[in-house]
């Protein structure tokens, strides 16, 4: 037995999140998503909102915002593929949210121009979380980047699509992997879209996630943007670009 075989599509859950949280969350059809503390001081700081409710580990709490204004859900996700997916589960139960937009920073691979939205297409899963909601493949489909990109390109964001890297060992990034990645076609690495895509698809409820680029993964490791202003700047500009993409849902809403 291993990883491959933790798929288990005719098992029922033992533990989930009805039995775990005993009250929901102020509803939401759409909930955006950030990993950044920067994102989330400053939507605390420049916008209308209430504390919905609040997810919980050993931790501690945090807190879910409803933005009243968007009508969007809100708060900041752990990192990495286990705790974020745990995560979303919880917060779709929490708040019957059927779509989720994620954004975070990611390290470029591909030869593309560090100013550039990432749209991930398909994510290559080398990470463990996955493979219990979904059965084993090299690669998993994001589902909506086509809005993504629609959404970005009609408000002239400038953006590229294609595959992505999903790991949960930044120290284990080797040079071989990053030549396999690349020739591959994947553009950039992160540690959770494959795992939030198999998770959400599993729920029957919709992502909608991008990236802005922090370092470059080469044969060396350049830190490039990481942790910097630059960084910090695009990661709000992105988070404007989520609000975009929440408004575009809640139009399809009204029309439909």
């Amino acid at each position: 037995m291993g990883i491959l075989d933790a798929y288990d599509k005719d098992g029922t859950p033992v533990i989930t999140p009805d039995i775990v949280y005993d009250t929901k969350i102020r509803h939401a059809d759409t909930c955006v998503v950030t990993f950044s503390h920067n994102v989330l001081e400053k939507v605390l700081d420049e916008f209308n909102h209430i504390v919905a409710g609040q997810i919980g580990s050993a931790n501690g709490m945090a807190d879910v915002y409803y933005l009243p204004e968007q009508d969007v859900l809100f708060f900041m996700s752990p990192i990495g593929a286990p705790a974020a997916g745990c995560v979303l589960q919880e917060v779709q139960y929490l708040g019957d949210v059927k779509n989720f937009v994620y954004f975070g920073s990611c390290g470029l691979i591909g030869d593309i121009p560090g100013d550039k939205v990432i749209v991930p297409t398909e994510s290559y899963r080398e990470e463990g979380f996955s493979y219990h909601y979904a059965p084993p493949s090299d690669y998993i489909a994001i589902e909506n980047h086509e809005l993504v990109k629609k959404v970005l390109t009609r408000h002239n964001i400038p953006c590229v699509s294609g595959r992505s890297w999903t790991t949960d060992a930044i120290y284990m990034e080797t040079d071989n992997k990053v030549r396999q990645r690349r020739e591959d076609g994947c553009l950039c690495v992160e540690m959770e879209s494959s795992a939030l895509q198999a998770v959400s698809s599993y729920l029957g409820v919709n992502l909608y996630i991008f990236f802005i680029s922090g370092d470059i993964v080469g044969d060396e490791w350049d830190r490039a943007d990481l942790g910097g202003h630059r960084e910090r700047d695009k990661q709000l500009f992105a988070f404007e670009a989520a609000l975009l993409i929440a408004d575009e849902l809640r139009t399809e809403r009204a029309d439909n």
